[in-house]
């Protein structure tokens, strides 16, 4: 008997690195991934926020600048009307003083045989009424300008031709229809009022006599539309513009409704009269309508 001769067989083992498994490794990187994603909104977020702070710090810097610079202008224009109210006051005042020395100098009335005399009537805010007339009678103004052939003191000119601009490009046009008016002129007219009315009386009423003339300094203007003047002209939208914008341009109406007895003169829309911007609308802030009030100089009749 042949013997197979058997051998022992033992296993191979074989030893092989250990690689962890697909799942894990898909869920490290999604893990970091996350991470990755969450830092990076954090810091997005915290960006935002830290650009919102630092412009709402310069926005507010920014108004405090505003405020400043409004606070400021608003400040200076109370300044200039205080300023403009002063001088306005002053330069009465010197009228006034100026007046009373004429009339103690000069009783026999080598410059004036009226007590009426305004000797300085080249101010802006002088005032001629019936009380205060011009001295000497025939005084005229050296710096005429023409409006649409309308003589005004220069300034006043200026101030007239820009704010019919502005009106007519609100479509409220108005033009004017007489301005100055010299003492010769004003004799004319005075005489055609007599004549019209019948009596001295009626025409004081509606005409000034020779010089007692607002027209007379050059400050005056009478305005009228394409299809009004005198009367009529309050009724028309030019006047209610007027009324809201013309102290911006430095003019007031000069004789409004129900103060006759303080201007002497029955209402006159259509005459406007100019005193320069920072007097006219402190006027108008305080609600102060005629210059006789506003400077506390006697009005009414002759």
């Amino acid at each position: 008997m042949v013997r197979t001769k058997h051998h022992n067989r033992t296993p191979k083992r074989y030893t092989s690195r250990r690689h962890p498994p697909r799942l894990l490794v898909t869920g490290l990187l999604l893990l970091t991934a996350a991470t990755l994603c969450g830092l990076f909104l954090s810091y997005a977020n915290w960006r935002q926020l830290s650009d919102e702070r630092q412009l709402k710090q310069e926005q507010a810097a920014q108004f405090a600048a505003l405020d400043k610079r409004v606070a400021a202008a608003a400040q200076k224009k109370i300044d200039d009307a205080k300023k403009a109210e002063a001088a306005a006051k002053a330069a009465a005042a010197a009228d006034e003083a100026a007046r009373k020395q004429s009339a103690g100098q000069h009783p026999d009335g080598t410059v004036s045989s009226s007590i009426c005399a305004v000797t300085i009537p080249s101010t802006l805010t002088v005032v001629i009424n019936k009380k205060h007339c011009f001295s000497p009678l025939n005084w005229a103004p050296s710096d005429l300008a023409s409006v649409q052939g309308y003589l005004l003191r220069s300034e006043a000119a200026t101030q007239l031709g820009a704010m019919i601009n502005a009106a007519s490009a609100a479509g409220m046009g108005f033009s004017p229809s007489s301005a100055y008016r010299s003492y010769d002129n004003q004799v004319t007219t005075y005489n055609t009022w007599v004549a019209i009315n019948g009596s001295q009386a009626a025409a004081d009423t509606v005409s000034a006599r020779p010089g007692y003339s607002e027209h007379q300094t050059g400050l005056a203007v009478d305005l009228q539309t394409s299809g009004c003047a005198l009367e009529c002209f309050a009724g028309t939208a030019a006047y209610q513009w007027l009324k809201q914008y013309a102290s911006d341009y430095g003019f007031i109406e000069r004789y409004p409704v129900g103060l006759t007895s303080i201007t002497g003169y029955s209402p006159e829309a259509w005459h406007w009269r100019y005193i320069g911007v920072a007097t006219a609308r402190d006027m108008k802030t305080k609600g102060i309508q005629t210059l006789e009030e506003y400077l506390g100089i006697p009005g009414g009749d002759y």
